[in-house]
């Protein structure tokens, strides 16, 4: 594990591993907050890694420094690599990378200055060109509350009955025109543990409903729902041998 060298900025985002397939687009994950308010000048950088034990810099993927953003450092990845937020200054540094292809898979590394600190994130990214030994069979829907309720977002999957390999399920929101970039992570199923403090907004709001998720029930509820929880949502489910992702537009009114 790579752990923070100066308390001055903290990565929130865990160690994990992301599964994609071949073509799709690949969502890293780097979500950092400022524990100090005495903030210096930020940088950002995405590094490819290599090496026995990920100990050296194979590449610089994108790089965001001075405000301003340098995403062409890489032929291999020069248009198929963006952050996702607007406003990377905010506190989410992390990134897509479109189109992705089997030799993108390996080692990244978030990497967080805001002087005097430094702080670190690994994620492993596998890249498969199976499809088919999982499936959500919740239907694409749109789901209507109240403001203030619990609204229920159902998320059922099925999963090939010989696969008993590691489980990954996130729910992310999506924006853009045709709801193609990842806004937001705000909660994973990951190696049987569950991670949803990535947003103040949403902590303690948002909750799988079964306690057996592996069964094949990635539902949540969210609390309280605001109108500004309204828009769409993704859950996505990923093992060593496939992946699937269905939508779903949350409409809150009152």
């Amino acid at each position: 594990m790579v752990r923070d060298l100066i308390g001055t900025v903290n990565i929130t985002t865990p160690e994990q591993t992301i599964q994609e397939v071949q073509g799709e687009t690949a969502h890293l994950p780097c979500v950092f907050t400022f524990i100090s308010e005495d903030q210096g000048p930020l940088d950002i950088e995405w590094l490819r890694l290599s090496g026995p034990n990920n100990e050296a810099m194979d590449r610089v993927v994108i790089l965001y420094s001075a405000d301003k953003i340098h995403d062409g450092v890489h032929p291999d990845l020069k248009g198929r690599v963006y952050f996702t937020s607007n406003d990377v200054g905010s506190g989410d540094a992390s990134i897509n990378i479109t189109n992705v292809q089997l030799s993108d898979a390996g080692a990244y590394q978030c990497k967080v200055k805001n002087y005097p600190g430094i702080v670190y994130r690994n994620l492993q990214l596998a890249v498969t060109d199976l499809i088919g030994s999982v499936s959500i069979t919740t239907p694409e829907q749109t789901i209507q509350e109240a403001r203030g309720e619990t609204v229920h977002l159902p998320c059922v999957f099925t999963l090939s009955p010989e696969d008993h390999g590691p489980l990954f399920i996130d729910w992310v929101q999506l924006t853009g025109p045709q709801d193609e970039v990842v806004n937001r992570m705000f909660i994973v199923y990951l190696a049987d543990k569950i991670y949803n403090n990535f947003y103040e907004d949403m902590k303690s709001r948002v909750q799988f409903t079964s306690t057996d998720i592996r069964s094949g029930d990635a539902s949540i509820n969210i609390t309280n729902v605001q109108l500004s929880d309204a828009g769409t949502y993704q859950c996505g489910v990923s093992h060593a041998f496939g992946t699937a992702k269905r939508t779903i537009q949350l409409m809150v009114v009152g």
